[in-house]
């Protein structure tokens, strides 16, 4: 996922504000984690106090290893397949049968982001379901496949460099 400890901030304070859109809207918010070799977590996030257990341990979690989307397009697909109103036992699959994703990454994702077999089930499944695909991408101006991917990018922090930023702000406290 996220590397640079400021952007990783900006993401989990995105996710947050998610989590508190989804409690106003009286809606679910499910937060898959993810990064490289098919680490994938998923979460429910609520307002309660074992959502906000939740919460806490995911705000508290350190990303990185590189940004492998793959696994977490994979866990999204299986929870919207999993979204039948006739299956009534699997909690976060009914919370998915409309939602839509939010993508929040640094945009170090492969090109092309996931196998063109599993773009098409991607496809198939927004063009089914109407989901839409957000991403969000943190310091960078442009990623090629996170475009791919999504149905609109968001960017934010354009060009944030926070290593001369901390060595601005080094200079400054010595001088």
């Amino acid at each position: 996922m996220i590397q640079d400890p400021m952007k990783e901030t900006i993401a989990k304070s995105v996710v947050l504000q998610c989590v508190q859109s989804a409690h106003r809207q009286k809606r679910s918010c499910i937060v898959v984690s993810f990064s490289s070799g098919g680490c994938v977590t998923s979460q429910t996030m609520e307002m309660s106090v074992d959502g906000l257990r939740n919460v806490l341990e995911f705000l508290d979690y350190r990303f990185g290893g590189g940004t492998d989307v793959t696994g977490a397009i994979t866990h999204v697909m299986k929870l919207h397949a999993l979204s039948s109103p006739s299956d009534s036992t699997n909690k976060q699959g009914l919370e998915m049968a409309s939602s839509d994703l939010v993508l929040i990454t640094d945009g170090e994702i492969p090109d092309p982001p996931i196998s063109n077999d599993m773009m098409e089930e991607l496809d198939q499944l927004k063009r089914k379901t109407g989901m839409e695909i957000h991403g969000l991408l943190v310091g960078d101006k442009e990623s090629i496949p996170l475009e791919k991917l999504c149905t609109q990018v968001h960017t934010c922090l354009m060009g944030l460099d926070t290593q001369s930023m901390l060595l601005r702000h080094a200079n400054a406290i010595e001088n």
